[in-house]
């Protein structure tokens, strides 16, 4: 019996080293197959997320959410949206960089994190060229010209005139340093040596409402935000500052066909995943985001909420990124703005 027991014993470990030799080459089979599924047609294996460097709420969640849910049925798994809101976008835009880059992580950025706080902040915590792999362009909302309605001109060309001829200059508000607002009236003083006056809000609709009352002259909000009180004739739209105009206010002339082309701000939204993604998952990301962004009707819910689509190629966005990074760059620094 003696014998027996130690035969048992001394024969284990073999067994019981061979086995363990047998699960360990199964685990890294598997993690060599999941891994040649991310670059083969088996991509994608599981659901996707969709970071949004914003808080839920805001102007970018329905556009977010549209994209999610449209590239989800085409590409048949779910996109859970993610909000990481937070130092202008930088908050999300860190977390999406440092995500592994197997092509299950997207993100939702847009003109701000991608180009303006490159030279806004001192350390963003992300580098939008190096830490990125452009999927596409999805479209751009353009800046408006606003002004109270009793303000004495009728058009652009009125409006600087007006800041020129006074001391003072004209106010005009902005949601703080560096936001798009700030960045359209300062590309007006640098491009056409407006006179104008910054006057920083905390609250986008405590500032709407100083304009309608005159308290405050002027504001560049997007150009959604002001098209109800444009129609309706409690503020006047001058120009949006883009090549065309807007979808959502038609009648209101683009400052390229007043002339004045090089007056072009706006927040253009794009995709994007972490930097070294496979191509062939990229490719397909691609050709999914510009079927949803040619669909009819993704198209014009897009455009009712202000959006000019646009979607393209990858090297397009990728373009788009580091010229509107130097762009911006250079009004930051003519404006000297910090925010931190």
């Amino acid at each position: 019996m003696k014998r027996s027991t130690i035969g048992r014993g001394t024969s284990a470990a073999p067994l019981a080293s061979q086995a363990a030799s047998a699960g360990l080459a199964a685990l890294l089979a598997l993690a060599a197959g999941n891994a040649a599924a991310a670059t083969t047609g088996e991509w994608p294996a599981k659901p996707l997320r969709l970071i949004l460097p914003a808080a839920p709420g805001g102007s970018s969640d329905p556009t977010a959410r549209l994209l999610a849910e449209e590239m989800s049925k085409r590409l048949g798994q779910p996109i859970a949206v993610f909000n990481r809101p937070g130092a202008g976008g930088n908050v999300g835009m860190a977390e999406a960089a440092r995500a592994e880059a197997d092509g299950y992580t997207i993100v939702l950025s847009w003109t701000g994190p991608l180009a303006t706080n490159m030279a806004l902040y001192k350390a963003p915590g992300f580098d939008s060229q190096k830490d990125f792999s452009p999927i596409t362009k999805v479209g751009c909302v353009p800046n408006i010209v606003a002004v109270n309605k009793d303000l004495p001109v009728q058009n652009l060309k009125d409006y600087i005139a007006l800041s020129k001829s006074r001391p003072n200059g004209l106010t005009y508000g902005s949601t703080g340093t560096g936001s798009s607002w700030h960045i359209a009236g300062a590309m007006i003083q640098k491009e056409a040596g407006a006179n104008l006056v910054h006057v920083p809000y905390t609250s986008p609709g405590t500032a709407t409402t100083d304009l309608m009352s005159g308290q405050l002259e002027s504001m560049l909000p997007l150009v959604i935000m002001m098209a109800p009180y444009v129609k309706d004739g409690r503020v006047k739209g001058l120009a949006v500052m883009s090549t065309t105009r807007s979808p959502v206010l038609p009648q209101v002339p683009s400052t390229r066909e007043l002339g004045m082309p090089e007056l072009v701000s706006d927040t253009c939204f794009a995709l994007l995943t972490p930097a070294g993604v496979d191509k062939p998952i990229i490719d397909k990301l691609n050709a999914v985001a510009n079927q949803v962004l040619t669909d009819p009707q993704v198209k014009a819910r897009l455009e009712a909420s202000g959006i000019t689509v646009e979607g393209g190629t990858a090297e397009h966005l990728r373009d788009y990124i580091k010229t509107e990074t130097t762009r911006q760059a250079e009004i930051v620094k003519a404006i000297n703005a910090k925010a931190d």
